[in-house]
């Protein structure tokens, strides 16, 4: 297993050492206590896209993926892509397309990411989360105040005690399909300027209590659904903020 760790991050490592155009990276993982960083700069890039047709891409418990995207021309024909599923437990993925930090959630291992000026949008991100006490934190960023693409997050998360935070930030739409199922998830969504937001949010939940927090922060466009089953005595929380 430590012989697959090292090889996996060898070959990352190496597939990843230049500015490119069109870059891909497809993983297939399985193991516990694995930190894999990847950056990539250029055009069209690509980060595994099996999502929905295998078993998994990464199976294993306590890994850490910080995966960041970032077109280097403000060019809106160029894109993000990353879509992949993981099935185990206490995981912390972070997914920076253009990358942004806005908005807080202590617990969700804050990155510590801006970049702005030189992104086209157009990012998309597709997870698949089967498990426990997994953190999963995205940020989709693009050229500020200017007339780019927007972005899109779809995100299912199976399982307890989960937290997701989604963070879309400037102009463009502002798509976001999320569901999670399962008891006691925390849930913070951030779309801001300008325009175009739409969340749809599924909760649901059995003897722990979930609690949202969203945010949309207009000119103007601002919409949302959101459906949620709570069965503590104590209930659930939600807030909703629309400037």
């Amino acid at each position: 297993q430590q012989e697959m760790k090292t090889l996996l991050t060898l070959l990352l490592s190496i597939s990843l050492s230049n500015i490119a155009y069109a870059n891909g990276v497809y993983i297939t993982q399985a193991g516990d206590d694995l930190t894999v960083n990847i950056s990539q700069d250029g055009r069209n890039n690509t980060i595994t896209k099996n999502i929905w047709t295998v078993a998994y891409d990464w199976e294993g418990d306590n890994n850490t993926f910080d995966l960041r995207q970032k077109n280097t021309r403000n060019n809106s024909s160029d894109s993000n892509y990353q879509g992949f599923h993981i099935d185990g437990d206490n995981n912390t993925v972070r997914v920076g397309q253009g990358y942004a930090d806005y908005g807080n959630l202590a617990t969700a291992a804050t990155q510590s990411w801006n970049t702005d000026n030189f992104e086209g949008g157009n990012n998309t991100a597709m997870v698949d989360i089967h498990g426990d006490n997994n953190i999963l934190n995205i940020g989709q960023r693009n050229g500020s105040l200017g007339n780019f693409n927007g972005h899109d997050v779809t995100a299912y998360i199976y399982g307890d005690d989960n937290t997701a935070r989604t963070v879309q930030v400037h102009d463009g739409a502002k798509d976001l399909t999320l569901t999670l199922n399962g008891d006691d998830h925390t849930v913070y969504v951030e779309q801001r300027n300008t325009g175009a937001h739409n969340a749809t949010i599924s909760l649901t939940n059995g003897t722990d209590p979930y609690s949202l927090s969203l945010s949309q922060n207009s000119a103007t466009a601002q919409n949302y659904s959101m459906s949620g089953t709570c069965y503590t005595a104590g209930g659930c929380s939600v807030s909703v903020t629309q400037d």
